[in-house]
Parts: C-alpha cells; structure tokens; sequence
C-alpha cells in the first residue's frame, strides 16, 4: 500500500482540537432555586448511570477521530502497489451513420451521445497509471488523442469527436488499436458500437476486443440508393435511381419528395413492405444543373438517412459547326435537336472548342481539326481517313447493338445508295483505332468510329438525299446519339452524398446476443471504484449514522 498525497497526512493534525474539545470542562453556573426536592431525583439517576455517560462520551470521541481518519485517508489517496503497475486501454468509438439513431420510446440522446457518457463512466473509474487511447471508427479511422493517463486531456478529446455520416470500419480502427499497442498483451480494446456492421461477428472472437453496446434493435426508413445521370438519347432529359428499404418488421406508407435546387420535381407515394427493398426510376427534363435531393416523409429513428442528394450535371449549348455541301434532310435533323447552336462555317479552325462539334458534308479537308468530328458521305481521302470506290451491295448486315452509338437504332437491310469503301488511315500508332458501327455482307464498313489522342471522328457513309435512311426515324436518333457521345459527361451515374452501407440503416436485424453483453459489459461499478471513494463513502456513512445515534441520546 502507497499513498499518492503522502502531505495530506498533516490534515491528521486537526485530532488535536477534537480531543481539546472534548476535555474541555465548561465551567458550571450557580442558579438559585427554592427547593433541591425535585433536582435530587435528577442527580441520584445521573450517579447510577455516570459510568455509562463516561463510556458514552469517550465512544462519541472515537466516532470522530475515525471520521477525520477515513477523509485524511481519501484525500491521501491510497493505492495498492499492485496497482501502480500501467495497465493500457484503447477506446474505439463508433461514430458513423447509425450512431445518430435516436430511441424514440426513450427520448432525446442518440446512441452516440450515449455512448459518449458511458465512456465518461469509464474514465471516472480508472486508477491511478492506467493510459487511456482514444480512436474514432466512423469513415477512415483515426487517433483522437494516443496513450495518456490526464483525464482532463481525454475527456476535452472526447467532447471534441462529433457524430459522422460514413459507414463504421470497426475491423480498420481496431487493426489500428493493435497498431499503438506496441504488442502489449496486456492492452484491452473496448469498443463503443451499435453493431450495425458486418464486421462484429468476426471481432467478437478476439480475446483483446471487448464490446460495449449501444441502443436497441429499432425500425427504420431509409434511402439506400439515389443516383442521378443525365439521359443517354436526350439532350435534357435525365434518371434519377432510388432505391428505398424499410427495415422492421410492419409495413409502412411515406412519400418520397425529389427536388431540384427546391424546386419540386415529384412526389412518390410508397408502401414499403418489411426488409424488401423497393427501386424506382425518376425522370425529368432540364437544361440547367444543380443538385438533386430526394427526402422521406416518414418519422423514424435515423432522420440522417432519409435524405440523399447528388448533383445533376449541366447541359451547355452545344456548337454544331456545318462545312461542306447543303442537304436538306440532314440541315433540318441538325436543327432539331434540343440544346444546339448550329452555325455553317467555311473557314475550319485548327482546334475545336470542347462544346463544339464539326459535322463536314461530302467535303474532306486535308487536316481536320483536332477535336469532335462528323462527317457524312465522303468525297475524298483525309489525314485521319481514306475513302475507296462506290460498293456494290451497300446493304446493312450487321450492326453492334451494345454500342451507345447504334442505342435504339435498327437497319438491318436498310439500302445505302453511294456508300463507298472506308478504310483506315495509313498512321502506324496504338493510339489510332478504327472500329466498324455498320457493315455489309462483305465487312465493309458504312458506319465507323475514328479515335486518336486529338480526335474523336464518326463516319457515315450514304447519300442521304437518294436513298431511305434520312427518311427513317433511326437518322435523328443516330444523330443525337452521336451528338451525346460528343458532350462531355454525357450519361455517367453521379454519387450520392449522405448515403452509408446499407447495414448503417438496418438498426433492426442486430442479434439480440449481442446486445445481451450489455449486462455483462457496463459493469464499470464496484470492483473498479479507487480507493478513495470508498474511504469517502464510509466517512459519510459513518457521519450519518452518528446523527442518527445522537438523536437516541446513544452519544454525546
């Protein structure tokens, strides 16, 4: 046994005037009366009991002298020497999605606020040389404060860590727990969760790892998937995916509200049946950007993951440069599409802008310019391109189907007057690659896609003005598909913010084994108290008990 405030045992000191107190005699005072009859019955029953009153007076005494003893003692603050030995903990809280849950048959703490008091409740008991680390393991996981035995240091630490909106990565942060031990054998890692991760199972194994849980099992609302892109066939148009679960055990009406920048896009009633996740495709049609948000109207335990949000890119005026010959079937599909600025130009600059696209008719020059390029019936050999004789049978006999260029086009057997032989250019480089839309019988190619570091070239051709293609609704479509390909982000998915794994909005599948360990795991009490306390407590037990002894006239 050591003491760690060896000085505070000069407070023993203060016996000196308790004893001196209780020695004093006070003086008696002289009264006169008119007669000793009635104060003679008082003195007899005083000399019968005067040994009890000396025994009675010397126990109030030693009451007080052990009373000063147990507080001298608390404030010396004991420890077994044992105990002087460092002992290491490492706390990882989980501060990820789930932990915003609030428990709404209990009130208004979130699992992570109530995690948060719990590890107060530790840190209060912890003794004297034990170091505490703390880690958080929501997102990426991270050292709040590394090992230190200052209370005040972890618990300014510890009201620093606010809640996250990423998904928990217990097994990372307790690797990394491993990681600052230094290969102690003695370090337990506890850890503050909900268990809402796959990743609890396979911990629960490990000797070093304690869990502490966090919450009940509760239903929840929530949006799981929400990705917007801009249309694939349509210069305005774009999808939104949604996917939304209900994870309980009752099935559950909510409305889900898509907005763009506020502005309402659609209201979709939803009868969500329990665990079965529900998709749904949004449309809508808009030039402008902005960010799209989708919102549940439903009253849950994880507000946070009712409401997702993604941004929507912008369509910009695409600049369509016509060189070469005037054709009427081609000059009014151009015109047509949504979202275009066409201009005939004579003079070709060297570079076209990022949001332009050149479409030469019959006419090739010698050098196109570096950029987004459509040429339609060619004349003549190009740098990038050389042009043969007049095919015989210009039939369509295959088309690759899987490529966005040919998306809901069908010409199979589609006749194409004065097509003629496109073969590749002679440049020797990887870089350059020719790839075949549309062929005949023979392979020769009437539709073919040119692509170099500087280049993105498509080649049709056809005579548009003899045969039946620009009569079809397929060459608008084959038009606007090209058109898209040319803009820049034409239909890629946008990620969603706000969104976690799926199992951060499952609060209700959690096995109920697990959070049983919470009997077994909050017993921070008894055992662990220092010392101190419990000098602490007797001393007040001690004071209270001669109050009540005092009002039985059991001491003086």
């Amino acid at each position: 046994m050591t003491f760690l405030v060896p000085l505070a045992g000069w407070l023993a000191a203060l016996a000196v005037p308790i004893i001196l107190f209780y020695i004093l005699k006070v003086r008696l005072r002289r009264q006169p009366v008119s007669t000793t009859m009635f104060w003679q019955r008082v003195f007899d029953e005083r000399r019968t009991r005067s040994l009890w009153r000396r025994l009675r007076h010397l126990l109030s005494l030693l009451v007080n002298l052990l009373f000063l003893l147990l507080l001298v003692a608390a404030v010396m603050n004991p420890v077994l020497t044992s105990q002087l030995e460092t002992a290491k903990t490492v706390i990882v809280l989980d501060n990820s999605l789930s932990m915003n849950a609030i428990d709404l048959a209990g009130g208004k703490t979130s699992r992570f606020g109530a995690a948060k008091s719990e590890i107060r409740r530790f840190l209060s008991s912890i003794r004297h040389g034990h170091q505490v680390a703390l880690l958080t393991a929501g997102g990426e996981p991270r050292v709040v404060v590394g090992f230190t035995e200052h209370l005040g240091t972890l618990r300014e630490k510890l009201d620093s860590i606010e809640p996250g909106t990423e998904s928990t990565r217990l097994a990372d942060a307790v690797k990394l727990a491993r990681n600052i031990t230094s290969q102690n054998s003695d370090t337990k890692i506890c850890v503050y969760t909900d268990g809402c991760s796959s990743e609890v199972e396979p911990l629960r194994q490990d000797n070093d790892v304690r869990f502490f849980p966090i919450g009940r099992p509760l239903e929840n609302t929530a949006i799981v998937k929400f990705q917007p892109r801009r249309s694939l066939g349509d210069a305005l148009g774009y999808e939104i995916l949604v996917e939304v679960v209900h994870f309980g055990a009752k099935t559950v009406e909510c409305r889900l509200e898509v907005d763009l920048d506020d502005a309402p896009v659609d209201v979709i009633p939803l009868t969500l049946e329990p665990n079965a996740p529900q998709t749904l495709i949004v449309q809508g049609l808009t030039e402008k950007g902005g960010t799209l948000t989708g919102r549940l109207n439903v009253h849950d335990a994880l507000p946070a993951d009712n409401t997702a949000s993604a941004p929507l890119a912008e369509r910009k005026v695409q600049n369509i440069l016509f060189h070469g010959d005037e054709d009427f079937f081609l000059g009014n599909v151009l015109q047509s599409q949504p979202n275009v600025s066409l201009r005939v130009v004579d003079e070709l600059p060297e570079t076209l802008p990022a949001d332009s696209v050149l479409v030469v008719h019959r006419t090739l020059p010698e050098t196109l310019p570096k950029g987004n390029v459509l040429v339609i019936d060619p004349r003549n050999n190009g740098n990038l391109l050389r042009v043969g004789d007049h095919l015989e049978v210009p039939i369509v006999a295959k088309q690759e189907n899987d490529q966005p260029l040919l998306r809901f086009v069908h010409l199979t057997n589609v006749f194409f007057p004065g097509a003629k032989v496109l073969m590749p250019s002679a440049i020797e480089s990887e870089e350059y690659q020719f790839v075949t839309l549309i062929e005949t019988p023979e392979g020769d190619p009437l539709y073919a896609q040119i692509t170099t570091p500087e280049n993105r070239v498509l080649v049709l051709s056809t005579e548009l003005s003899r045969g039946e293609l620009a009569l079809r609704t397929a060459f608008p479509i084959m038009i606007a598909n090209a058109l898209t390909l040319f803009r820049d982000g034409g239909g890629e998915l946008q990620p969603a913010t706000l969104l976690g794994d799926m199992a951060e909005s499952d609060l209700f599948s959690v096995t109920d084994d697990f959070y049983r360990l919470r009997n077994d795991s909050f017993r921070h009490g008894a055992a662990s108290r220092p010392p101190w306390f419990w000098l602490a407590v007797a001393a007040m037990f001690l004071s209270v008990t001669e109050w009540w002894a005092f009002q039985r006239r059991w001491l003086d």
